[in-house]
């Protein structure tokens, strides 16, 4: 598929054709985030029942315990809390682990306070963690290593400051250029090593811990907002997904992704194509001037241009399994999020 096709005049005046693409891009890019948003809203209503759902399972594990519900759908702080209380919940059933069992319940029911402590952002309250704050878990099965919310430290002042102050600029410049996709799947950051900046920032999230993201800090906020961003990207479509009532079969065929150099299940080359896409979006907004020679301006072109060339690789194969999402509107989302990045180069 080729890039979309731009409206312009026979012998249209100097600048015409400019100003008519750039009318276009408007016009696409709103219609993009009018999709993410009616997506979105559908996503929000699903957590409600999710969150029944969740509560009556861990009142099962840990029988007697009053547990509270939120009245409606779960912000997402609160639905990310209720996920790592469950989490624990199962591991301490799995265990046997009582003391496990009690936190978990205490998890859910001090979210209050939890709320209290973390990071305000636009974004709504953000926790921020060091790895080595949480609880570890290692299973083979998960390819990373999982991380969740135990008791809170103590924090030091000086560092939960400049923490603050560079999760909400990140955060503020996600907003500025369209990163709304934050405001729906961002409040749990836990951080394993600190990077320098034109480093790689690793990162990964779970799809059974939504609005939680595991990554390596950095103290640039223009690349913790594009971590951040894509992180969220991911966080959004596994919810979207189970709001959708979309699952993947994991004996389907495989695809070339650019992304990680390796073939991959339907399910992936979604999830990277969207995400990269997102970022591409990010990335597209926030280019240095042209005469800005810092170290900062090369990173961010070199991101851009890498996201770029690895977007055309994988186009093709990111069509067609588009094509196996069987939710229409979230498969036009996925196609218009997609042709939007395009266009950004």
């Amino acid at each position: 598929m080729g890039r979309p096709e731009r409206r312009t005049l026979t012998a249209a005046p100097k600048g015409l054709k400019t100003l008519m693409t750039e009318a276009d891009t408007i016009e696409a890019t709103a219609s993009v985030t009018s999709l993410q948003t009616e997506l979105t809203a559908r996503l929000v209503e699903h957590r409600a029942e999710r969150a029944h759902t969740l509560l009556a399972s861990l009142r099962s594990l840990v029988p007697g315990t009053e547990l509270d519900g939120p009245d409606g759908a779960p912000d997402a702080f609160d639905n990310a809390v209720l996920h790592h209380a469950f989490q624990q919940a199962r591991l301490a059933a799995r265990t046997r682990d009582a003391d496990r069992a009690r936190r978990a319940v205490r998890l859910w029911q001090n979210r209050a306070a939890l709320r209290a402590e973390a990071v305000q952002t636009a974004v709504g309250p953000v926790m921020v963690l060091r790895a080595a704050d949480c609880d570890a878990v290692d299973d083979d099965r998960l390819g990373s290593r999982m991380y969740l919310l135990g008791t809170s430290p103590e924090q030091d002042a000086a560092e939960r400051a400049r923490i603050s102050q560079t999760l909400n600029e990140a955060v503020d410049a996600a907003l500025a250029v369209g990163g709304e996709v934050l405001r729906s799947s961002t409040a749990v950051v836990i951080w394993t090593e600190a990077v320098p900046l034109g480093a790689t920032c690793r990162s990964y999230t779970f799809d059974f811990l939504p609005s939680t993201v595991v990554l390596n800090w950095t103290d640039e906020p223009l690349r913790l907002g594009e971590t951040l961003v894509h992180e969220a990207t991911h966080s959004w479509l596994n919810e979207s997904f189970d709001a959708e009532g979309v699952s993947f079969s994991d004996d389907g065929p495989r695809f070339h992704s650019p992304w990680k150099n390796e073939d991959r299940p339907v399910f992936g080359i979604v999830h990277a194509a969207l995400a990269f896409a997102n970022v591409i979006h990010y990335l597209s907004r926030i280019q240095p001037a042209s005469d800005d020679d810092s170290h900062l301006a090369a990173v961010l072109r070199r991101r851009l241009e890498v996201e770029l060339e690895s977007l055309e690789v994988g186009h093709a194969s990111a069509l067609t399994c588009f094509d196996q999402v069987p939710s229409e509107p979230l498969r036009t989302y996925l196609r218009a999020a997609v042709a939007d990045a395009r266009r950004a180069g």
